[in-house]
């Protein structure tokens, strides 16, 4: 019996116009989508390309300071360090180009005075990772993205007006009464409208969904392998999870009100809150409630510490006082461990500095998307980005794994140092350490490794809700009027 009503409900939104519309513009989307992604000008083709040449680059830059010797290395450090692009960013687009490519290296040479006689020298200050702003400025043609992200939601409006009169509709017709009659519970019926409503609706998502990678792979510009597709069929199962919420939101109003008009309305309502506004709020919260510091501010605060280093180590630069009178030199340790207590203060004030702003960004940003997924809508959208590897979560994995490469990178020339009986030892100053060249073969690789932990919790949510909202239109429909 549920499976007879669940082919009537199918036949019946096979026969209504919404279905017409969705069964159109659906694959026009994705089509939409795929040629925007795969043809576009700007997109994966392009930035692999940015990438490729800064590997290169930094190749490059290895190799270079690495024949100059071990101590050149140390202080100029791993070079430009960039971000591979997400080969599945038409998936969730995640705003990449307002997001950093990439973390630079910056180091800064210095002139001044030491020694007996005066002479002139220069220094180089220990090198630092810097977390640069893009230059990207948006325009009207970028404020909507057309990635799998905004196809979903575009789909759970057309969930509405597939579900808003499943109950409402009947009951005012009379068949509700008429298919209690049989034998066949209420949540028999609920699940048979569920399914007719699931499958109707996951139909056109598989024909758009199989257009748009077709025209992907035969773009040829956006290889997908193994792994890839795994990660797209989670994503389909992340819109069958997003769907299936808004189905169970239906018939709870559907069973809730006395008529379809009412029914949409309340729909409509909870549908532009859980996916536009209860988010924004959130988020407008949040800044307010957890409010980072200007780069003005933050400058200053540097300035302020970085002089107090210069006052403790260099008060005057001609001064007898100055612990930094002396240049450092293989056969002056004093002098180089001096240099280096004050190389290493910079070094670690400069990283404090700017690894703190970064975490205040990152806390911020953490607890925003805690608190809008309150809204299924959102989790729907921070778990596409788990798997695409993309949008804000992806540049905080890759901001981690930097900074452990930092420490990789740091230990190795230490390693490689301890290895000559000719240098000092004295870390980090290129005088107290080995000056033979280094094996660039040896110098550790940045690799970055996608992890999966940003998707676990929003999917769970997405469950979750999925079990609420039955819970609620099963209870709904277990205590409505059939008349």
């Amino acid at each position: 019996m549920i499976w007879h009503i669940v082919k009537k409900e199918i036949y019946h939104n096979l026969m209504t116009l919404r279905f017409v519309l969705m069964i159109i513009l659906l694959p026009v989307l994705m089509v939409a989508n795929a040629l925007i992604y795969g043809f576009g000008n700007t997109g994966y083709t392009e930035e692999i390309y940015d990438y490729n040449r800064k590997v290169t680059q930094r190749l490059a830059h290895i190799e270079r300071f690495a024949s100059e010797g071990l101590g050149k290395l140390a202080m100029i450090g791993p070079g430009e360090i960039p971000k591979p692009p997400s080969q599945l960013k038409f998936c969730a687009d995640g705003a990449d180009e307002s997001i950093p490519r990439s973390i630079t290296i910056a180091d800064r040479t210095n002139y001044g005075r030491g020694g007996n006689e005066g002479e002139a020298y220069r220094w180089r200050e220990m090198w630092s990772l810097e977390y640069l702003p893009t230059n990207h400025s948006s325009d009207a043609t970028t404020l909507i993205k057309i990635d799998w992200v905004f196809i979903g939601i575009f789909m759970s409006f057309f969930v509405i007006l597939f579900t808003f009169d499943a109950i409402a509709g009947e009951r005012v017709q009379g068949t509700l009464s008429l298919m209690m009659s049989n034998r066949v519970s209420r949540g028999q019926i609920l699940l048979a409208k569920y399914l007719g409503a699931f499958f109707t609706l996951m139909v056109p998502l598989t024909i758009g969904i199989l257009m748009n990678l077709l025209i992907i792979y035969l773009s040829g510009k956006i290889p997908i392998g193994s792994g890839d597709w795994l990660r797209i069929l989670g994503m389909v199962g992340l819109f069958a999870l997003h769907i299936s919420i808004f189905i169970f939101l239906g018939l709870f109003f559907s069973s809730r009100v006395s008529n379809a008009i009412t029914s949409l309305v309340w729909l409509l309502l909870s549908w532009v809150c859980l996916a536009f506004i209860f988010p924004s709020l959130l988020g407008i919260f949040v800044g307010t409630l957890d409010p980072i510091p200007s780069i003005e501010v933050i400058s200053s605060r540097r300035q302020t510490q970085l002089a107090n280093i210069e006052n403790e180590f260099r008060p005057l630069e001609a001064s007898e006082s100055s612990k930094l009178k002396q240049a450092p030199s293989p056969d002056n340790p004093l002098a180089t461990r001096r240099w280096a207590a004050y190389l290493t203060s910079i070094g670690e004030t400069k990283t404090h500095i700017a690894d703190k702003h970064v975490d205040q960004q990152f806390r911020q940003v953490r607890l925003a998307r805690e608190l809008t997924q309150i809204s299924p809508t959102a989790c729907f959208q921070y778990a596409m980005e788990g798997f695409a590897n993309s949008g804000i979560t992806s540049y905080m994995n890759f901001v981690q794994q930097v900074r452990r490469y930092r420490q990789t990178f740091l230990n190795f020339i230490k390693s490689e140092d301890s290895g000559d009986p000719d240098s000092l030892h004295i870390y980090f100053v290129r005088e107290g350490l080995s000056q033979k060249p280094v094996d660039p073969d040896a110098v550790p690789r940045f690799e970055e490794h996608i992890s999966y932990q940003s998707v676990l919790f929003p999917t769970a949510l997405l469950i979750l809700f999925n079990v609420l909202f039955f819970t609620a239109a099963h209870l709904s429909f277990l205590r409505c009027d059939l008349k």
